[in-house]
């Protein structure tokens, strides 16, 4: 089975297998250095001596946020200082080489939609960057958020329903791909719950990363809501920093992050978003009889969440509610009862050592 690097020795033996002049060697006897000018007498000699030149990566910025993908949506008016570089000599768009990042801010400027294609690199290594200029149209998204409310504030994410609210917003061509990202949550939680028809429950997680992609560069709060129900499903409750405009979700989420349960705050009945049926039954049946509730008691609400409904993500909540219960009454059977549950959950298992 060839292994990496196997394409570059062939490749290169291939070269100099091509001919050679008599009494020569058919390889040659000299590696140079492809940073400095020193030589070396072998491949390995030669790696070994590059290893001692640090990388200077190209890196780009958009708003203080390195571009880590090959992707950026920009949907918003960007200003002067918007996009910024590091350790990068040659700058080109769509081909056409750019004298700065200021050059490159300034014709993405003068767009409101299209899609363009940057080239960034140093002497050592080149990236490319696609860019999609969409600015969004605030009246259409306030409308989208709106149309979204009405539609799916019951909690009822059927069909019919669907559809009728993509063709209700199917006008708002400047806010696309964020309706794109509100209909791929709600696929992901149709499969999640078993209501889907073309999706198997072990993709929706697949969906959610969709919508995550699509809405990461929105602001608005009902995508900052979504994405907050999305990490919650997978447990990234170190990535939630700010607020999700969910009270129950932000109270859940800073007790499976270590902290103590705060008070529940009111949540307002006319703003309902739709959730997967394991993050609801967290929020509405376990957490707020947490307190008072006893351990056994927990363990009995546990089954009342059929398992097809579980994700190992929610699997190890249960199991960690159930741990910090037998915490709270000092129960230790149960306490490594559940810390052998927990012991091999990436998320979990650093808080079960320090409690």
């Amino acid at each position: 089975m060839p292994t990496l690097g196997w394409i570059q020795e062939t490749g290169l033996d291939r070269f100099w297998e091509r001919g050679s002049e008599p009494g020569t060697s058919a390889l040659p006897s000299h590696y140079g250095c492809r940073y400095c000018h020193q030589v070396f007498d072998s491949i390995a000699a030669r790696e070994q001596h590059e290893l001692e030149h640090p990388l200077l990566n190209p890196t780009m910025f958009y708003r203080d946020r390195e571009l880590g993908g090959t992707h950026l949506l920009i949907n918003t008016p960007i200003q002067l200082g918007d996009i910024g570089a590091r350790n990068v000599s040659r700058l080109e768009l769509n081909g056409q080489p750019l004298g700065s990042v200021a050059e490159l801010t300034q014709a993405l400027q003068s767009v409101s939609k299209g899609f363009f294609r940057v080239t960034y690199s140093n002497e050592a290594l080149e990236k490319c960057l696609k860019i999609e200029v969409c600015i969004a149209d605030p009246q259409q998204l306030a409308e989208v958020d709106q149309a979204f409310r009405m539609h799916f504030s019951s909690g009822s994410i059927a069909d019919p329903l669907l559809e009728a609210f993509t063709a209700s917003v199917k006008h708002c061509n400047s806010v696309s791909r964020y309706i794109d990202g509100l209909v791929r949550y709600l696929h992901g939680l149709k499969a999640k719950d078993h209501q889907s028809d073309i999706t198997a429950f072990e993709s929706f997680d697949k969906r959610f990363n969709q919508a995550l992609a699509s809405l990461n560069d929105y602001t608005t709060p009902l995508a900052a809501a979504l994405r907050a129900v999305i990490r919650f499903n997978r447990n990234d409750f170190g990535l939630m920093h700010c607020a999700s405009g969910l009270p129950d979700l932000d109270r859940a989420i800073a007790f499976f992050y270590g902290d103590d349960l705060a008070s529940s705050t009111f949540a307002s009945p006319d703003a309902q978003l739709p959730v997967d049926q394991a993050s609801e039954f967290i929020l509405a049946n376990l957490i707020p009889v947490f307190s008072d509730s006893k351990l056994a008691d927990i363990e009995e609400r546990l089954t009342w969440l059929p398992v097809k409904y579980r994700s190992l993500q929610d699997t190890s909540k249960l199991n960690y509610l159930c741990f910090r219960k037998a915490v709270a009454v000092e129960d230790m059977g149960a306490i490594e009862k559940y810390r052998k549950k927990l012991r091999h959950d990436d998320v979990f298992n650093t808080l079960i050592g320090e409690t």
